[in-house]
C-alpha cells in the first residue's frame, strides 16, 4: 500500500497518538530553556510534528521555532516532492498562501510612518483607476477587512492559471462587482481588498509594489529567500503541492498566484518568515507605535468586535498575545504565530492544502514558551 493512502484510526491507535503527544509535550515542557533547544526538547518536536503529519496524512512539512527573538530550530520532515522522493528539509520554499497579508500591511504602515499614505484618504488618492463606490473606501478599511470588496467568487478564481503581470492587472477581476456592503459596517475577509492595498503602496511610493517589499521590508528584516511565486520560474527548493482526493492523494491543481501577490503571492522558507516575525518584534521594520495599533482588534462601525488588526489576527491565550496568520491554497497550507511578550514564534508550512496546522502551531508556542 502506498505510503500516504489514507487509513483509519482505530480507538487503539489513537490512544496511542495521544500518549505520544502527551510524551512529546511533557518533554518539551520540562527541557526547554528560554535562550537555548535543548536536544531532548528537539526530539519531543520532532515527534509531535510526525505524529500529526500521519495523523492528517501529510506528505510533506518544514518547520522554524524562535526562541528569545533567535531562531533555535529548523527542520524538513516528510517529502517535499513525493514522486521523486526529494525530502524536505529547512530549504525546502513554500507558497505563503495569505501570510503575504502581514508583509503588505507592514509596508503599508511604513508609508504612514514616513507621511506618504494616509489610512483615512479615499483609495482613490493612491490608485486613481479603481472605481468608486457607494461609500469611499480608504487604506484603513482594506486593511481590517471591512472594505465591502469581495473575495474569491468561484474555484475558478482559487484555481487561476493566468499570468497578471503587474498588481492592477487583476482589478478586472472583482473591481466592477458591487460592494458586499458600505464600506466599514462589516468584517468581510477578501483577498482581493489586499490587491488594492498593493496599487495604494505603488502610488504612495513611486515603486513597484515587489520592490518596494523587497527593498523596505526584506531587506531590513534579513530575509534571502522569499520572491513572488511563479509556475514558469525555476525556484531552488520548490515543493511540490498536493490535496486529497477520496482515498488518495493526488497532486494538487497547477495554479498561478500572480492575481494576488499582495495578498497571497510570495514564498519562502519557514526561516525567512521567522526572520520577518523577529524583526517585527524589534521595531526594525516600523515603530512600536505603529505596531500596537496593528496588533488592536478592530470593531466595525456597527460595534461588531473582530480579532482581526491590520494584516493579522490577535488571540489571547493562557494570559498571552499571540498574532498570527494563516494560509491555505492549492499545494500549501502554512501558518506563523508569534508572541511579542515572550519573543517566541513558531513557523509551519506543509506540502498539503487543507491542512489546519494551528492546533499544532499553538501547542507548540504553549510548550516553548519561557519558564
Amino acid at each position: 500500500m502506498h505510503p500516504f493512502v489514507l487509513s483509519k484510526w482505530t480507538a487503539r491507535g489513537s490512544l496511542v497518538v495521544a500518549i505520544l503527544l502527551a510524551v512529546a509535550l511533557g518533554g518539551l515542557i520540562g527541557s526547554l530553556q528560554a535562550a537555548e533547544i535543548s536536544n531532548e526538547s528537539k526530539t519531543a518536536i520532532d515527534m509531535k510534528i510526525e505524529v500529526l503529519m500521519k495523523e492528517l496524512r501529510v506528505p510533506g512539512l518544514s518547520a522554524a521555532i524562535v526562541v528569545d527573538h533567535k531562531i533555535g530550530y529548523e527542520r524538513g520532515y516528510g517529502l517535499a516532492d513525493v514522486e521523486n522522493e526529494v525530502p524536505a528539509t529547512e530549504q525546502t520554499m513554500y507558497r505563503l498562501a495569505s501570510i503575504s497579508k502581514m508583509l503588505t500591511a507592514v509596508a503599508v504602515m511604513q508609508l504612514v510612518e514616513d507621511g506618504s499614505l494616509d489610512l483615512a484618504a479615499p483609495i482613490q488618492t493612491y490608485v486613481p483607476d479603481f472605481p468608486e463606490k457607494q461609500a469611499p473606501i480608504t487604506c484603513e478599511l482594506l486593511l481590517k477587512h471591512q472594505s465591502g470588496i469581495r473575495h474569491y467568487g468561484s474555484r475558478d478564481e482559487v484555481r487561476s492559471a493566468v499570468s497578471y503581470p503587474h498588481v492592477r492587472d487583476s482589478f478586472a477581476i472583482f473591481q466592477n462587482d458591487p460592494l458586499l456592503f458600505t464600506p466599514g459596517e462589516k468584517y468581510s475577509y477578501t483577498t482581493y481588498g489586499y490587491n488594492v492595498l498593493g496599487a495604494a503602496i505603488e502610488g504612495a511610493s513611486g515603486q513597484d509594489y515587489v520592490e518596494y517589499v523587497q527593498q523596505h521590508v526584506f531587506q531590513p528584516a534579513g530575509m534571502t529567500t522569499i520572491r513572488p511565486d511563479s509556475p514558469a520560474k525555476i525556484i531552488p527548493h520548490r515543493a511540490a503541492g498536493y490535496r486529497k482526493s477520496g482515498p488518495m492523494i493526488v497532486n494538487d491543481y497547477m495554479v498561478d498566484v500572480s492575481n494576488k501577490i499582495p495578498g497571497g503571492g510570495w514564498c519562502s522558507t519557514p526561516a525567512d518568515l521567522a526572520r520577518f516575525a523577529i524583526a517585527l518584534c524589534q521595531d526594525r521594520l516600523v515603530s512600536s507605535e505603529t505596531l500596537k495599533t496593528m496588533w488592536t482588534p478592530r470593531q466595525t462601525s456597527k460595534g461588531e468586535q473582530t480579532e482581526a488588526g491590520y494584516g493579522c489576527f490577535i488571540r489571547t491565550i493562557d494570559g498571552d498575545r499571540h498574532i498570527s496568520h494563516s494560509g491555505g491554497q492549492p499545494k500549501v497550507s502554512t501558518y506563523l504565530v508569534f508572541s511579542p511578550a515572550k519573543k517566541t514564534a513558531v513557523v509551519l508550512m506543509c506540502n498539503m492544502s487543507g491542512t489546519r496546522l494551528q492546533p499544532l502551531a499553538e501547542e507548540l508556542m504553549k510548550a516553548i514558551a519561557p519558564r
